[in-house]
């Protein structure tokens, strides 16, 4: 028997097939609390999915669905390794993210229906990075109006479709399978308010951050951050495709915003300091980089001193030093091109 449980206010509820849990306080209701959203997350857990999914409430109508996996996807977690998150509206359901592959999409859509009936009407696919939309194709049943992503993405996305899917079945020794992938058809050019049936949701757009194109989703009614990948929690982040003075560019503009609850793409959720955290990260480490490559230094001679000088990051981002340096030469690459 399928099991939701929701965190409601200082009542304990049972029926059949659902436990309603009172964690919320008088002073901060969970729908606005970081802090609750956190250390006490509504979960429903979905017995037949062999994900071992849970639905997380966010705030009001708002769900996610977190990954454990820290790392890449691999046939250990099945593919799936990144978060997803959706919100219930009057008229339909607002999906952001998919995942990694056809059948992760088929279990996230199972859980969407673990709260409403009603059909995903509308998609966010946040950026080009495979496990954040080869699940699209899962959702078509429900005649999604809209399937959503920047408008530079969105060639990407038809250009590397096929390669994300060999890729992802490789690292993952065929779980993952073979299918044909759904891209965005809606292009987002700008950072703007938009409107889902009742729900505002202001989309965020950059030129480059995490990766080309990146979009977050703020729910101002909620205070709510739907941040993807340009924040991560509880590991260190992914710097291959990124332009890391964007990235920085880029938080310092969600973090204007003050949301209450912080969505990474990959890691728990959190609060705004997630934000912060990760524009220090990366400020020190653009700045480390560039004092190293102007004092003539190669990219493994500054990674010796970036772990040295960054290892108070381990505790936020266990891990990181295993990745650091090849986002010391990333950076220095970037570093060298603002040179000119």
């Amino acid at each position: 028997m399928n099991t939701l449980i929701l965190i409601t206010r200082n009542t304990v509820f049972i029926l059949a097939g659902l436990v309603l849990v009172a964690c919320a306080s008088e002073e901060a209701p969970l729908a606005r609390s970081a802090e609750t959203a956190t250390a006490a997350p509504a979960a429903a857990a979905v017995g037949e999915n062999r994900f071992g999914m849970q639905i997380e409430q966010l705030a009001e109508n708002v769900y996610a669905i977190v990954s454990p996996a820290r790392t890449f996807p691999n046939a250990e977690n099945l593919g799936w390794n990144s978060n997803a998150a959706f919100v219930v509206t009057r008229e339909g359901v607002l999906m952001i993210d998919t995942g990694s592959s056809l059948a992760i999409g088929e279990a996230l859509r199972e859980m969407v229906r673990s709260v409403t009936d009603q059909p995903v009407r509308w998609i966010v696919n946040t950026h080009v990075h495979g496990d954040h939309w080869l699940g699209n194709g899962a959702f078509l049943a429900d005649e999604p109006e809209q399937i959503l992503a920047a408008d530079i993405v969105i060639g990407l996305m038809h250009e590397q479709g096929a390669e994300w899917v060999s890729r992802f079945n490789n690292m993952t020794d065929g779980v993952t399978g073979e299918f044909e992938p759904v891209p965005a058809r809606d292009a987002i050019s700008e950072t703007g308010s938009y409107q889902f049936a009742d729900l505002e949701a202001v989309i965020l757009r950059t030129e480059r951050a995490h990766s080309p194109g990146d979009l977050a989703v703020y729910l101002p009614q909620t205070g709510v951050m739907l941040a993807s990948d340009v924040v991560y929690t509880g590991r260190g982040a992914a710097t291959f495709d990124s332009h890391v003075q964007g990235w920085i560019a880029f938080l310092e503009e969600m973090s204007a915003l003050q949301p209450e609850v912080v969505l990474p793409g990959h890691g728990r959720p959190a609060g705004l300091e997630s934000i912060s955290e990760m524009r220090d990260f990366f400020q020190t480490l653009w700045d480390i980089v560039e004092a190293g490559y102007e004092a003539g230094q190669m990219d493994y001679e500054i990674a010796e001193h970036a772990r040295t000088v960054m290892a108070p990051f381990e505790e936020t981002y266990p891990g990181m030093s295993d990745s650091l340096g090849e986002a010391v030469s990333h950076v220095y690459l970037q570093v060298e091109a603002a040179m000119f």
